[in-house]
C-alpha cells in the first residue's frame, strides 16, 4: 500500500481484530452478547427519555435538552477514567514504526472508535430527540436533530480519547501527579452541586437556577449540538448552524489536543528529567525501600509486600488511574446519595447508605488485581509467596490508602448535609462494606482473572474488556452487598440512641469479612497460581 492509509482501513482492521478475538472463545462471545443486551436496554431507555423531553413545551424542552446533552458528554469523559476504561482494540503503539502522520493516525483512530457498542448506544439514545422534532417541527427539524446527534457523538468520542490520552501522560509524570490529584478532587467535589442542578432541571425545567445554567451550557460544545433541533422547532433557524458549528469547533479542538498528546501518552514516552534523590534509612538499607509514612512496618516479607503495594498504587500509571475511582467513590457517592433527587441538602438517603456503596465500590478495584501486575507477578510465584500473605498485604495496602478518604467522605457529607448524628453508624457501615468488598474481590481476582492490554495507556482495555470488567465488578458488588446488608437493616431497626454501636460492630464485621476473603482466596491462589499467571498474561490477538 502506497501513501497514507484511508480511514476505512482502520475500521476494517478493528473489525477484523474484534472478529479474531471472538473466534473460538465462548466466554468472550458471551460477554460481548451481554454487553450488546445491556447496551440495547440503555439505548431504549435513553431514546425514551430524549423523546419524552422533546415533547415538553416552553423552556422546559430547551433546559432538558441542554442538561441531557451535557450529561452524555460528561459521561463519555468520566466513565472511561472511573470505571470501564478505553477500548484499545487498535493500540497506537502498533503503528509506532509505520510512517503515519499524526493527523492520519488520529482520524483513523477516531473512525475506529466510532465502531462498537458504546457509540451505537449513544447514537440510538440521542436519536430519541428526532421523534419530538418531527412531531413539533416537521421533517427539517428532524433532520437537524439527526445532525446534532451525529455531531454530539463525534464530540463524545473525541473528548473521551483526548482526555484519557492527556491523563495517561499526566499520571506517568511524578512532577504533576500532585496537581492531578488536586484537580480530580475538585472535580469530584463539584459533582455534588452539578447533580443538584441536574435534578432541579428535571424536576422543574422553568426554575431560574436551571435556566441560568442552561443558558450558558447551550452555547458551549457540551450542549450546543443537542439543542439545535429545539431552535429548529421554535423557528430560530439562524441559530441552528451556529449550534452545529460550535459542536464541530469543539470536535476540531479536541482532535488537535489529541494529536499533541497521542505520541507521548499512548506510545509510552515520558519525561525523566530532574534530579534523583537517594533516601536511606539510618537504621537499615532496607528502610529505603519503605515509603516514609510506612517506616514503622515490620521489616519482614509482609511489610515489604505492603510497602511495595503502596508504592505501586502511587507510582504505577494504571494503579494511579485507579486512584481516581477511589477518590470519586469516597467523595462523590456519599454526598450524591445524601442530597438525593430533590437537590436539597439532606433530602436523600441517610449517610450510612452512601457509605455502604462507597465502601463497596472502593473494594472493587481489587477484583482483577493480578491483571495490573501481568507477568511481573511471576516473581512472586517463583519466590513462593503464600497466597494468604499475597492477598492480605494487598488488602492492607489498599485499606491504608483509602480508609482516610472514606472517613473524609463520611465526615464531609454528614457535616454539609446536617447529618452528624448519623456519623458513627456511617463510619462503621463504611468500614464493614470496605472490608467485605476487599475480601470478596480478593477471592474473585483469583477465581476469574483476565489480562489487560500491554499498553502504556493506563485506561486501556481490550475489546470487550469493558464488559468483562463491568460484569466482574457487578458480581463482586452484589455478593458484598448481600453480606453487608444486615448492618444496614440494623441501622433502620435500632433506636436512634443505640445506632452508635454500629461503629465497633462495623469495624469487626469488616475485619472478619476481609480476613475470611483473603484466607479463602489465598488458599485458592496456592492451588491455581499458574492458571492465574496464564490468564493475566497479555496476548496480541
Amino acid at each position: 500500500m502506497t501513501g497514507q492509509p484511508r480511514i476505512w482501513h482502520f475500521v476494517r482492521l478493528k473489525l477484523r481484530i474484534m472478529g479474531n478475538g471472538l473466534r473460538g472463545k465462548g466466554w468472550r462471545i458471551a460477554l460481548f452478547v451481554l454487553g450488546m443486551i445491556g447496551g440495547l436496554w440503555a439505548a431504549v431507555l435513553g431514546f425514551a427519555l430524549f423523546a419524552a423531553s422533546s415533547f415538553a413545551s416552553g423552556e422546559t424542552r430547551m433546559v432538558g435538552a441542554t442538561f441531557a446533552g451535557a450529561g452524555i458528554v460528561v459521561a463519555w469523559v468520566f466513565l472511561p477514567l472511573l470505571f470501564f476504561g478505553v477500548d484499545e482494540t487498535l493500540d497506537p503503539a502498533r503503528f509506532a514504526l509505520l510512517p503515519l502522520r499524526r493527523r492520519t493516525l488520529v482520524t483513523g483512530m477516531l473512525a475506529a472508535a466510532a465502531v462498537g457498542v458504546p457509540p451505537a448506544v449513544t447514537l440510538l439514545a440521542t436519536l430519541g430527540s428526532v421523534t419530538g422534532a418531527a412531531a413539533k417541527g416537521g421533517p427539517v427539524a428532524a433532520l437537524v436533530a439527526v445532525l446534532g446527534a451525529a455531531v454530539g457523538l463525534l464530540l463524545c468520542i473525541a473528548a473521551s480519547r483526548a482526555v484519557t490520552s492527556a491523563f495517561a501522560g499526566m499520571l506517568r509524570s511524578r512532577r504533576v501527579r500532585d496537581l492531578a490529584a488536586l484537580v480530580i478532587a475538585l472535580l469530584g467535589v463539584s459533582c455534588g452541586p452539578l447533580q443538584s442542578l441536574f435534578w432541579a432541571a428535571l424536576a422543574q425545567g422553568d426554575s431560574s437556577q436551571a435556566r441560568a445554567v442552561a443558558a450558558v451550557l447551550q452555547w458551549t460544545p457540551l450542549s450546543a449540538p443537542y439543542v439545535a433541533y429545539v431552535d429548529a422547532i421554535d423557528g430560530r433557524w439562524a441559530l441552528v448552524p451556529a449550534r452545529l458549528a460550535i459542536g464541530l469547533a469543539g470536535v476540531l479542538a479536541l482532535l488537535f489536543w489529541w494529536t499533541r498528546t497521542i505520541e507521548s501518552a499512548m506510545l509510552g514516552s515520558a519525561s525523566t528529567s530532574g534530579k534523583k534523590r537517594l533516601v536511606v534509612d539510618g537504621s537499615s538499607p532496607v528502610g529505603a525501600l519503605f515509603p516514609r509514612l510506612l517506616r514503622g512496618l515490620p521489616k519482614t516479607r509482609f511489610g515489604a509486600l505492603v510497602a511495595r503495594e503502596v508504592r505501586y498504587w502511587w507510582r504505577h500509571p494504571r494503579r494511579r488511574a485507579g486512584l481516581i475511582s477511589l477518590l470519586a467513590a469516597a467523595i462523590v457517592i456519599p454526598f450524591g446519595l445524601r442530597i438525593g433527587t430533590s437537590g436539597q441538602s439532606g433530602g436523600g438517603l441517610p449517610v450510612p447508605v452512601g457509605m455502604l456503596f462507597a465502601g463497596l465500590f472502593i473494594g472493587l478495584v481489587l477484583a482483577n488485581q493480578f491483571g495490573n501486575d501481568a507477568t511481573a507477578w511471576s516473581l512472586h510465584l517463583l519466590s513462593g509467596v503464600p497466597g494468604r500473605l499475597e492477598l492480605r498485604s494487598r488488602a492492607i495496602a489498599l485499606t491504608l490508602l483509602t480508609a482516610p478518604l472514606l472517613a473524609v467522605g463520611a465526615i464531609g457529607s454528614a457535616w454539609i448535609t446536617h447529618g452528624l448524628d448519623q456519623l458513627p453508624a456511617a463510619l462503621g457501615i463504611g468500614a464493614a462494606a470496605l472490608g467485605v468488598s476487599v475480601g470478596v474481590s480478593g477471592f474473585t481476582s483469583v477465581l476469574a482473572p483476565y489480562a489487560l492490554p500491554d499498553s502504556p495507556n493506563p485506561f486501556a482495555v481490550n475489546s470487550g474488556g469493558g464488559t468483562s470488567k463491568g460484569l466482574l465488578s457487578f458480581v463482586s458488588m452484589i455478593v458484598a452487598l448481600l453480606l453487608t446488608t444486615p448492618l444496614l437493616i440494623a441501622y433502620f431497626v435500632l433506636p436512634v440512641d443505640l445506632r452508635w454501636i454500629l461503629l465497633p460492630v462495623g469495624l469487626g464485621w469488616g475485619l472478619a469479612g476481609g480476613g475470611l476473603g483473603t484466607v479463602a482466596g489465598g488458599s485458592l491462589l496456592d492451588k491455581r497460581a499458574p492458571e492465574v499467571l496464564d490468564a493475566v498474561t497479555p496476548r496480541r490477538s
